[in-house]
């Protein structure tokens, strides 16, 4: 079943858990291939309340990372709300849950619609192209956080406008500042999980000790 069906707005693009397995890692974008056309064969659409409970499909979830002309990332401070692996931890990602295809039935057509959306509402950007693909974010740490697989691009901009107070907060000195990889690599203890694979697997995996990754349900 394809995501042609007609749905609420509260529904959100799910995919069979059994694809990804029990992987936990960052899956470079030319690896993937074959994970993208299973996820094409068999994307649904199910309530978002019910998506986050299900223990058979996972979420998908766009999102980007901002680097500027000196390849320096761009940093958000989440707020203190929520998921507790997230409340207030530094991160690097920006994205959100495909809820919105405008009458679209291809995953990756979708998948972009709604990033293009995600980076203009919460970043005040409106990219000119299509963010560049960098990978798949699968993070087995928790039966919660493996609910949630991040489709991972990257964009450049050398400044931000931070406008999702359900997200970032404003008041951090740290949401809008771009850091190095060396800032990165020295800080990763206080990003969020997603943003931890990042730094490790993409942006220094060559400077960055990395600590045994174990996925104890999968």
């Amino acid at each position: 079943m394809t995501g042609v069906t007609t749905r609420q707005s509260s529904e959100v693009l799910v995919f069979p858990r059994e694809i990804f397995g029990s992987i936990f890692s960052l899956l470079p974008w030319n690896s993937i291939q074959s994970y993208l056309d299973e996820i094409e064969r068999s994307f649904s659409w199910l309530s978002r309340s019910e998506a986050e409970l299900s223990d058979d499909v996972v979420q998908a979830i766009p999102c980007v990372v901002v680097r500027d002309n000196a390849d320096r990332y761009c940093v958000f401070r989440r707020i203190r709300e929520g998921r507790s692996d997230l409340r207030g931890r530094l991160s690097l990602i920006v994205g959100g849950h495909i809820d919105d295809t405008s009458d679209r039935d291809c995953f990756q057509t979708a998948m972009l619609f709604n990033l293009s959306r995600e980076i203009g509402e919460e970043i005040g950007i409106r990219p000119k192209e299509p963010p560049r693909p960098v990978g798949v974010i699968i993070d087995g740490s928790s039966i919660v956080a493996s609910r949630h697989v991040a489709f991972l691009h990257e964009m450049a901009a050398d400044e931000v406008s931070p406008s999702a107070p359900e997200e970032f907060t404003k008041r951090s000195k740290y949401t809008g500042e771009f850091m190095s990889a060396y800032q990165l690599g020295s800080r990763r203890d206080e990003f969020d999980p997603w943003s931890r694979l990042v730094i490790e697997e993409y942006v220094c995996p060559e400077g960055v000790s990395l600590n045994p990754r174990q996925s104890s349900f999968l």
